[in-house]
């Protein structure tokens, strides 16, 4: 027993220090083959109703072929010796005396079984992709024994021939450390259960009801019940691997490449992003390793595939929103930038605080891009000068500066001279009298749309009496004032 838990701690604490030291070139993230071949020696236990700390050799090939990742089928040969000392114990003292005799004499004697077991396992393998791969393995198979006792004949109770079988299961802790792409050292340490409590020739149970149908005698119900035997099995092998798979994950990428751009050789996308790792390098040229590669809040495949972005530029039509925000935020279009079409970009919109989704944000019938580049207006008011004209009125209809009040700088808005009065407002002398629109109304009290208010003959600018007409009598008629004769 000494002997094995040295070998288990040589397994657990000695193959990874050794391995440490063993140079290797590139990172052996994976196991380059999907089948293994494993020669195996080793130790093997006997466990049953004559445990003790003998052990005896082992020697097996093991064959695997991997299925994904994690999962592996395999099968397994294994012969070799279990040692053991029959003696009898006060619980199996009437079962051991009938099936051995009682003599003193070999009441303490070593003996052996000859054993050879093929089996189907199932391997767990735990981190697959580095240097030291920890797996679990469970199977089940049959065992081909041989006592030693049923071969000398010695035992009240033998079988026909010597050599017996039965089923085996078996389950245990393995370990590769990976020491080239292609090679690695293994350990398993492996607890068989047999269907049998013949591993030593010694059913107990079986001895006692055959011996009890033979003489009459019942069976004492006091005794120890026959459990089935143990053996358990720690082996060292070189695992080797064939029929490498360059492409584990076939995403379209080899092996080594994906251990060159430090991407998953287990898995088609690395990142997640639902694009697999050989379009994002090879094709689109976005990192592999990271969902966003331009890091505008939508990931390569929304870009790629949803909306038609481009990946590798937060601000595909280059309007100064990122991508994201166009989409989420203000519903914009990523992909035109000007979405509305109204001749301003999307982002200088949000600066002035129109609106990129809008022609005409005020609605003044003017689109904002002609209010801001053209009329030099404001697009956000209607009426940029607030003279109570809008914008398209002035522009369209009337011709006069939508920016300012009063166009012809006559003293009279806009407004006024349109609505108002009637009067010309790209003109300051509707009438032409050489008085200012603003004079003849606000002054003089005269009518800026007649010359002659008075109608005397007399231009008002001339007439000293515009709003009364001249008398024409010979007596001062030039003056455009009536006269009055005193007599």
């Amino acid at each position: 027993m000494k002997s094995f838990v040295l070998a288990a701690l040589l397994l657990s604490c000695g193959v990874p220090l050794l391995a440490q030291d063993i140079p290797y070139s590139g990172r052996p993230r994976y196991s380059e083959g999907r089948l293994s071949l494993t020669p195996m020696l080793g130790l093997a236990k006997y466990n049953g109703e004559f445990s003790d700390e003998q052990v005896g050799e082992l020697f097996g090939f093991q064959a695997t072929y991997t299925l994904n990742r994690y999962l592996r089928v395999g099968l397994q040969v294994e012969k070799g010796m279990l040692y053991y000392n029959r003696r009898w114990r006060r619980n199996t003292r009437t079962a051991y005396e009938i099936q051995f005799g009682n003599d003193p004499l070999l009441n303490q004697v070593e003996r052996s079984t000859e054993f050879a077991a093929f089996s189907g396992l199932l391997m767990l393998d735990l981190i697959p992709a580095e240097y030291l791969n920890p797996y679990l393995l469970a199977g089940v198979g049959k065992l081909w024994y041989t006592p030693e006792d049923y071969v000398s004949r010695v035992t009240r109770y033998f079988p026909a021939t010597p050599e017996q079988e039965t089923w085996v299961f078996p389950a245990g802790l393995g370990i590769d450390v990976m020491i080239g792409r292609r090679i690695a050292f293994n350990t398993e340490i492996r607890a068989n259960l047999t269907m049998t409590g013949g591993l030593d020739a010694f059913a107990s149970d079986y001895v006692r009801d055959t011996y009890a149908e033979e003489t009459g005698v019942g069976r004492n119900r006091n005794a120890a019940q026959t459990a089935n035997d143990f053996y358990f099995s720690l082996s060292f092998g070189v695992k080797v691997l064939l029929f490498p798979d360059p492409d584990i994950d076939g995403d379209g990428l080899t092996n080594q490449e994906e251990a060159e751009r430090d991407t998953n050789p287990y898995d088609a996308d690395t990142d997640g992003d639902g694009l697999t790792d050989w379009y994002e390098a090879e094709v689109l040229g976005t990192d592999p390793q990271r969902k966003d590669s331009d890091s505008d809040g939508l990931t390569d495949y929304e870009e790629v595939i949803k909306y038609g972005t481009d990946p590798l530029d937060p601000d595909s039509d280059g309007d100064g929103i990122n991508d994201a925000e166009e989409i989420i935020r203000y519903h914009t279009n990523p992909l035109k930038a000007d979405t509305d079409g109204d001749g301003l970009p999307d982002g200088l919109e949000l600066r002035l605080g129109t609106n990129p989704n809008r022609v005409d944000t005020d609605g003044d019938g003017i689109v904002d891009g002609d209010e801001y580049y053209k009329y030099g207006t404001n697009p956000l008011l209607p009426d940029s000068d607030g003279d109570g004209i809008p914008d398209y009125d002035e522009v369209f209809i009337h011709g006069t500066d939508p920016n300012a009040k009063d166009s012809d700088k006559d003293g009279l808005t806009d407004y006024e001279e349109i609505f108002v009065f009637g009067t010309n407002p790209l003109n300051p002398d509707t009438d032409g009298d050489g008085l200012t629109d603003y004079e003849e109304l606000r002054i003089i009290g005269t009518d800026p749309l007649n010359p002659d208010t008075d109608g005397d003959g007399i231009n008002d600018k001339d007439d000293l009496c515009p709003r009364l007409p001249e008398t024409r009598n010979g007596f001062m008629d030039e003056d455009g004032c009536p006269d009055v004769i005193i007599r």
